[in-house]
């Protein structure tokens, strides 16, 4: 029962993300097979507490508390703090994930015990690997290397079977039949079989916990895996090939594609464990000892009070686990981004004019030699519905290294240029989009300004870009507004109430319509 309840405040905690990772199976991704990382866990934990000892009876649980209650200290610090402070970049970076270890941690802490804990460290620790924030270099450029080493091979196998043609000039682009039934296939992403690769990783380094043997054959058998995979993938893109060229574009990309890369991995994983006694290894004994810990009472005989705390905290995290569905506008499953390019030359919003002013190449000192810094005047006409007697401008900042958003914020530059900061907030745009509110004073000329800025990720189709998009206006208290959201949110400082106001509306506006264009063009 205690197990039982265990695995049930982890569900209700985590539903929507673990409901992600359930989703992003069926994505050509390399990342699709994350989901197997809590199923393996479990299974490891499983194996560890089979050939565990007896435990000792535990009489002072304050180390299991002080522990237990940190774990989960921690964990609700990521899920309810971190998307305060980290806007998109919290579901772009999957920080859920990141959280689950510690919350596993501190449930065991408190319902089994420090030992138990301990003896399961490996397992819990496993879990990390469900976060798809570290696997982005294999995603960026170690999926193009590989997916140019197996188009590679394929164009070599294909002079000997003439399944399919290489491209001329695009070593990944093949045609497949002839004549009119001819299509195109391209091999990159998840179909060069880094997916399977990941996937494998993730199994054999399991089982190298569960297996017992030298070192050497160990690595030699995970090498060996990883190879059989690779190569068990060349032979899945040939057969696609080959049903392509006999029965057409239908069949080999709608009926054996979907299918085919989960048969090669099933095929590669189950040749491997045949292969295990070849090698020289062994599995563990799975079976419990006489004595074992499945057999015996816990070393903790009542946590009636810890579950109560267990099951008020899963309970809270669940109620904001959901929440996270907000986020899927701006980014899929796995974090992929999913928004395009800010348009800044196009206006977004009905009867409203924009000229460009410039392009800002000293911003390249501070963003990244690709970055780019763009800035557009903004104006309403007298038809528009929301409207503003002063112009705005916007600022649109794309660089490939959010660091550098993060080192050089708005904030810190006007108190550097020696503006009084007066008022600041945090504001919900929608969508999981959250913003900053600023109103300064610039004393050297008298004036007040207010800007409203947010992040805003988009893919060029290899790696995720980012944008600040900063909406800035100068004599916001002396203007007059018209078509303002009345319950629309400000920073709290009555002199640029208006002013907040209407910037917050037409941020709302701008981000509808990118979101709709972003949804338009996937």
């Amino acid at each position: 029962m205690r197990a039982a309840a265990l695995l049930v405040a982890v569900v209700i905690a985590y539903s929507y993300s673990l409901s992600t990772l359930i989703r992003g199976i069926g994505l050509q991704t390399p990342l699709a097979y994350l989901a197997l990382v809590p199923v393996i866990s479990l299974v490891l934990a499983w194996v560890r507490l089979a050939r565990e000892p007896a435990p000792l009876p535990i009489h002072d649980r304050q180390v299991d508390y002080i522990i237990g209650i940190t774990f989960l200290v921690v964990a609700c610090a990521v899920a309810l703090l971190a998307p305060i402070t980290l806007s998109t970049a919290f579901w772009l970076n999957r920080y859920d994930l990141l959280g689950l270890p510690f919350f596993v941690s501190g449930l065991v802490a408190l319902l089994y015990g420090v030992r138990r804990l301990w003896a399961l460290k490996v397992p819990i620790a496993f879990l990390f690997l469900a976060w798809p924030l570290p696997y982005a270099p294999l995603v960026g450029d170690g999926m193009r290397a590989f997916a140019d080493m197996t188009a590679a091979a394929v164009a070599r196998l294909s002079t000997i079977l003439p399944t399919a043609a290489p491209a001329a000039g695009d070593e990944t682009l093949f045609f497949v039949g002839r004549g009119a039934s001819a299509f195109a296939v391209s091999i990159g992403s998840a179909c060069s079989g880094v997916n399977s690769l990941v996937g494998f990783l993730l199994v054999g380094g399991a089982l190298a916990y569960a297996v017992r043997g030298p070192a050497r054959r160990r690595a030699l058998w995970l090498a060996g895996g990883l190879v059989l995979i690779w190569l068990l993938n060349v032979v899945r893109i040939e057969a696609i090939f080959l049903v392509g060229s006999r029965f057409g574009q239908a069949a080999a990309l709608d009926v054996l594609h979907p299918v085919a890369g989960l048969i090669v991995f099933n095929l590669g994983v189950l040749v491997m464990l045949l292969a295990t006694e070849k090698l020289g290894l062994h599995f563990i004994g799975l079976a419990p000892r006489p004595d074992g810990a499945l057999r015996t009472p816990p070393a903790v005989a009542t946590v009636r009070r810890p579950a109560i705390l267990v099951a008020a905290i899963a309970l809270a995290l669940g109620a904001t686990n959901v929440t996270y569905a907000r986020y899927e506008t701006i980014a899929g499953s796995l974090g992929q981004a999913k928004l395009v390019p800010f348009d800044i030359r196009n206006a977004q919003v009905a009867n409203w004019t924009l000229s460009y002013v410039a392009q800002f190449d000293q911003g390249r000192q501070f963003f990244g030699p690709k970055s780019t810094w763009d800035r557009i005047l903004y104006s309403s006409t007298p038809e528009a519905t929301l409207r503003s007697s002063l112009p705005v401008y916007i600022d649109v900042i794309s660089t490939d290294d959010p660091g550098t958003l993060a080192a050089y914020g708005l904030q810190d530059c006007y108190q550097f240029h020696g503006y009084r900061i007066e008022t600041t907030a945090s504001v919900d745009l929608g969508s999981g989009i959250g913003a900053n509110l600023l109103d300064y004073h610039n004393p050297k000329v008298g004036n007040d300004w207010s800007a409203l800025w947010w992040e805003w990720p988009f893919s060029d189709g290899t790696k995720t870009w980012y944008e600040r998009i900063v909406i800035f206006m100068a004599g916001g208290p002396t203007a007059t507004f018209a078509g303002v959201e009345p319950t629309a949110q400000i920073s709290g400082a009555t002199r640029f109430a208006s002013t907040d106001r209407f910037l917050y509306s037409l941020a709302q506006q701008l981000v509808h319509a990118e979101l709709h264009r972003s949804t338009v063009t996937q």
